[in-house]
């Protein structure tokens, strides 16, 4: 069994540190700077991709289903063309969120290699296409059956007790912050080829840290189109979380 994480217990500093310390690492590597970009550019050209195609589609689809020369017809067709096409930008757009970070994973592999080895770690053997397919998805799958019914269940909870807000909410927050934290640390550990009963026990000797370490990430996500550009911050950050913890700490 791994025993990843084991030398050192993290504290709510670390993870405060360690997420600030990733912004400073990416933003004062320029050498990094090309594999930051790379989320944010795939998000751009999924997300420009995509939304043209629905765009198109959707004039195709109301020229079809409308033809009609009237007054009421054009505008009954410009009316149905702009609500088909909004719907099928907003799946596009949520699409291309979805896909862009499986797709920037080599970059973002990249970002947590050069971290942990400024940091004095070694030089790891980076495992092959399908071992970290099917690693990443028995992790992700492990976040979503957690976090998806802790977020059913607080939701059913203010549609039936509005004023149960006041506790709902902020533990939604930390979920997010904990499923963030989570994610991130896909990359880092995913080098070490650790699985899911690894993590699980990682995420139990460090909770505070991770905790500390999630609540800024999803604390800056609330700002709109922030989320890829963090990506390469959070991944940098997870890694000096766990570099940390299989060794001595900076002072």
């Amino acid at each position: 069994m791994s025993n990843v994480g084991w030398v050192k217990r993290l504290s709510l500093w670390d993870g405060t540190r360690a997420f600030f310390g990733g912004v400073g690492f990416v933003m004062s590597r320029p050498r990094v700077w090309p594999y930051a970009a790379v989320p944010a550019l795939v998000l751009v050209l999924l997300g420009s991709g995509l939304s043209a195609l629905g765009l198109y589609l959707s004039w195709h689809l109301v020229g079809s289903l409308v033809d009609g020369a009237s007054a009421w017809a054009e505008a009954g067709r410009w009316v149905l063309e702009i609500l088909i096409g909004g719907v099928l930008v907003v799946v596009a757009l949520l699409t291309a969120f979805g896909l862009a970070q499986p797709l920037s994973g080599f970059a973002l592999e990249a970002i947590s290699e050069r971290q942990e080895l400024e940091l004095g770690g070694v030089r790891r053997e980076k495992p092959g296409f399908w071992e970290n397919a099917r690693r990443s998805l028995a992790v992700n799958m492990m976040g979503l059956l957690v976090g998806l019914p802790l977020f059913a269940v607080l939701t059913v909870i203010e549609l039936f007790a509005p004023p149960a807000a006041v506790v709902t909410v902020p533990l939604k927050f930390v979920v997010s912050a904990l499923l963030l934290a989570w994610d991130l640390l896909d990359y880092p550990l995913g080098l070490r080829r650790e699985g899911v009963r690894a993590r699980l026990a990682f995420f139990g000797r460090h909770f505070g840290a991770l905790l500390a370490f999630g609540s800024l990430g999803a604390a800056a996500l609330v700002i709109p189109g922030l989320g890829l550009l963090l990506l390469p911050f959070g991944v940098a950050g997870a890694t000096r979380l766990v570099t940390w913890a299989d060794g001595p700490r900076p002072a």
